[in-house]
Formats: C-alpha cells, structure tokens, sequence
C-alpha cells in the first residue's frame, strides 16, 4: 500500500478521531507495539472495532480522497466540478492544489500522498477568515 512510518504514526495517534467509523473488509488498521498493520478481512468486521484504543484506522487514498469530495460538498460546492493537482518532485516532496466553487486549498512538502490528503483535510476543515 505504501504507507511511510510517519502517516501510520499520525493515524496511531489520531486513533480517536476515526472511533466511529464502521468497519467494513478491506479496512487498514494498525494494532500493538510495535505497530503491525493488517487489513479487515471478511469475517473479521465483527472483532475489529475502531472505538477499542488498541485500534487504529489507516485511510488509503482512495478514503481520503472520499474524505476529500465529502468536505467540499460541506463547502457547498459540487464535488464533481472541483479541480485538483497532485504533482511529486524529490526535493519538495508531494504537493496538491484544489479548486472548488469559491474556494482552494494548496497543501505542500509532504513525504507521502496519504499524508499529503490528510494535510489537505485538515486544511479545508479550518474555519475561513
């Protein structure tokens, strides 16, 4: 999946704010210590459970990027009609512009996408001025 060290420890530490969150097959999640990340198989939707505090929810692109068109639609904006730019250089790291209805987001200098996307939320969830 390619999660570098550091999202997986901003996931282990943000554990709390994904408790709610519903487990469905195909959930990453990280458990112990060490941390071992495993993956929500068929049968395991029961005894994974995202409120226990030895869990923690490990969103891959794809949910961040759900994420991401939920909280421009919370703007009031088309999540459709929104433009986004995803670029990687070796010396900046991965960074992402959006442009939605009457708003943007530029996040930058992140070491992974998924950081990158989680960064990004963060931004757009900010109050405006």
């Amino acid at each position: 999946m390619g999660f570098t060290n550091e999202y997986l420890q901003r996931c282990w530490k943000g554990r709390k704010m994904w408790a709610g969150k519903k487990t469905r097959p195909g959930d990453w999640f990280l458990t112990g210590d060490p941390l071992e990340l495993s993956l929500v198989g068929v049968g395991d939707a029961r005894i994974v459970d995202f409120r226990d505090d030895a869990l923690a929810y490990v969103p891959d692109a794809d949910d961040l990027l759900e994420l991401l068109d939920n909280q421009v639609k919370a703007t009031g904006a088309d999540p459709a009609t929104k433009t986004l730019s995803l670029r990687y250089d070796p010396v900046n790291h991965w960074s992402l512009d959006i442009e939605y209805a009457d708003g943007s987001t530029h996040a930058v200098m992140q070491e992974s996408i998924h950081s990158l996307l989680l960064y990004a939320l963060h931004l757009m969830a900010q109050p405006g001025p």
